[in-house]
């Protein structure tokens, strides 16, 4: 299936859209099918509600989010050969940047971490993620080996930019490390998106210890906040659904 039509069906799925499509799809048959009508719009808002609550974000997110942060005794202990960092997407347009494209917030926050264990570890770095949705910008890989080198002062071994999702990333950087021997990978992404990304490296035989970052769960204690709806809790109940809906389609697709 291609890529755009992946996208659009997923946008359409996911909250905010999916809820709003219930709701006015329960103000047109509010005439006709009065009963069923309010239903629909009470069962959208009232999910929108839960799903704007920070309390229930964190309780999400606590499903999803299985490996702990990395101890330095079990990084130790593995005896890891490579660290491989995940793209999380590109901000296009950024017309602060002379080449009118930079990382996500979210991809900066991976490549960090991965400096930081690079930095402690004196491992060789690979990079993954390519281009999407556009083919005349620069693949992430590119983007996030010329941040590591200019902003962390380190040099990436590999790049592996062809990959548009998670299953790529694991296939496409299997191709490359397997002709160095490199199986045993400390694998960098955010905790929400590490399940599904060891489920598909462990898939092309790699021995994998996780080292995730930007935990959702693990923020903050609860407070009168934690029970007051915000657009925050919304859009990131919104990534712990992409991420529940990406394993089940990685279980029928992969």
């Amino acid at each position: 299936m291609d890529i755009f039509i992946i996208y659009v069906i997923k946008t359409l799925l996911l909250p905010l859209s999916s809820l709003l499509l219930l709701c006015f799809m329960g103000l047109f048959l509010l005439q006709r099918q009065r009963t069923f009508a309010v239903s629909l719009i009470s069962f959208s808002l009232g999910v929108l509600c839960l799903l704007s609550l920070p309390v229930v974000t964190k309780s999400m997110a606590a499903t999803q989010e299985i490996y702990p942060p990395l101890k330095s005794a079990s990084l130790q202990k593995f005896s890891a050969q490579a660290i491989v960092v995940l793209g999380g997407g590109l901000r296009h347009p950024a017309p602060e940047y002379a080449q009118n494209v930079a990382l996500k917030n979210r991809t900066l926050v991976r490549v960090r971490y991965a400096a930081y264990l690079a930095q402690q570890t004196h491992l060789p770095l690979l990079v993954s993620g390519g281009r999407v949705l556009k083919s005349d910008i620069p693949a992430e890989a590119e983007l996030m080996a010329a941040v590591l080198k200019n902003e962390f002062k380190l040099k990436v071994r590999w790049q592996e930019p062809n990959s548009r999702n998670t299953a790529e990333n694991a296939a496409y950087t299997h191709k490359i490390l397997t002709k160095h021997g490199v199986q045993r990978i400390i694998l960098v992404t955010h905790a929400l998106h590490m399940r599904r990304a060891v489920e598909q490296f462990e898939l092309h035989g790699f021995s994998v210890m996780p080292a995730p970052t930007g935990f959702l769960s693990l923020q903050g204690s609860l407070s009168l906040l934690s029970f007051l709806p915000s657009a925050t809790a919304l859009a990131r109940s919104s990534l712990v659904i992409h991420e529940i809906m990406g394993r089940t389609w990685y279980k029928l697709r992969y």
